[in-house]
């Protein structure tokens, strides 16, 4: 049993790894450094270099819309983040294949286990689609919340194996309030790749440079994005104020406002540092992390109609 709980907590970790391999490659802008999909320039192990590329490669170049020529760099980023997914949904099987035997004492792990393989292969079944789309925004979006929801299921399963599921009372008004939060930041991570969008856009105008001049206008996404964040934090601090009799809550608020914090001086290192690359997978992580850690505690818990009383809390809702 031991091995299996080692091989979902290792199988939850490499599942952020697949989230932020992702946001290096749009960062680097090399999401079509492998015009085609399964293979890459019609080959199972990409080029090195030019002088590898089969006689044909033209075809494949076509598809890209600024760099018409091939790059090393861009092709190689996109290939491991290939290979990462193909690595997860081994990892998938392998965790289905060990728990399977325990399926009947297991029940809920078992289940969770085979909707995280499925939606593995979903994932990467759409990531073929955002290929063939030339990346186009909208299949980019939908491509991250599929991987935003695999994270949070093969948190579930984690937390099922290790007995953490439904483990403590929290009430259902602080439950409530856990679920209101966690809505809030879901439409925050939705005005993020609203802001994404937009710099995808002009990114491309600016053939990928001048990388000062992409948010200069202070675009209206990007204005309500930053807005939205003080909604976000002033919501963990007023959830957090709402559960502090919750002991077993405390901790991990303290740990989300923590995340929110960092996540918004990352924001404020990309508007005035002029979008450091480096910094964009790692805000993308951090929003990943304060939604899974909202989703650990609403987990966590359990309703109970008489743990929080109205004189001692007051009502949310």
């Amino acid at each position: 049993m031991r091995s299996v709980k080692q091989w979902v907590l290792a199988t939850l970790i490499l599942s952020f790894l697949v989230i932020i391999a992702g946001g290096i490659v749009r960062t680097t802008q090399s999401g079509m450094g492998c015009p085609d999909w399964p293979r890459c320039f019609g080959q199972w192990i990409p080029p090195t270099n030019a002088s590898e590329l089969p006689a044909d490669f033209e075809k494949y170049l076509r598809v890209q819309d600024i760099d018409h020529s091939f790059n090393v760099y861009h092709t190689w980023i996109e290939y491991f983040n290939r290979l990462l997914g193909v690595l997860l949904g081994v990892f998938a099987i392998i965790q289905l294949y060990a728990i399977y035997p325990k399926r009947q004492k297991l029940r809920n792990a078992y289940n969770l286990a085979k909707a995280f393989l499925v939606i593995v292969i979903l994932t990467g079944l759409f990531g073929a689609a955002v290929v063939k789309l030339n990346l186009a925004n909208i299949s980019i979006t939908v491509h991250f919340f599929f991987a935003l929801v695999l994270s949070q299921v093969q948190l579930a399963l984690y937390m099922n194996i290790k007995g953490r599921l439904n483990k403590k009372t929290a009430g259902i008004r602080a439950r409530r309030a856990l679920v209101i939060l966690l809505v809030i930041l879901l439409i925050q991570c939705a005005l993020g790749t609203g802001v994404r969008m937009y710099i995808d856009d002009i990114s491309k105008t600016l053939h990928y440079k001048q990388r000062d001049a992409w948010l200069a206008g202070s675009p209206m996404s990007f204005i309500i994005h930053r807005g939205f964040s003080i909604l976000v934090l002033f919501s963990a601090l007023f959830v957090s104020n709402y559960v502090r009799k919750v002991t077993v809550l405390k901790t991990h608020m303290r740990r989300l406002i923590g995340i929110l914090l960092t996540s918004m001086m990352t924001g404020l290192i990309l508007y005035y540092l002029d979008m450091p690359s480096v910094t964009q997978p790692i805000h993308l992580l951090l929003g990943t992390l304060a939604v899974s850690q909202v989703m650990y505690m609403i987990l966590y818990t359990r309703n109970t109609t008489d743990l929080l009383k109205p004189q001692v809390i007051p009502e949310l809702l």
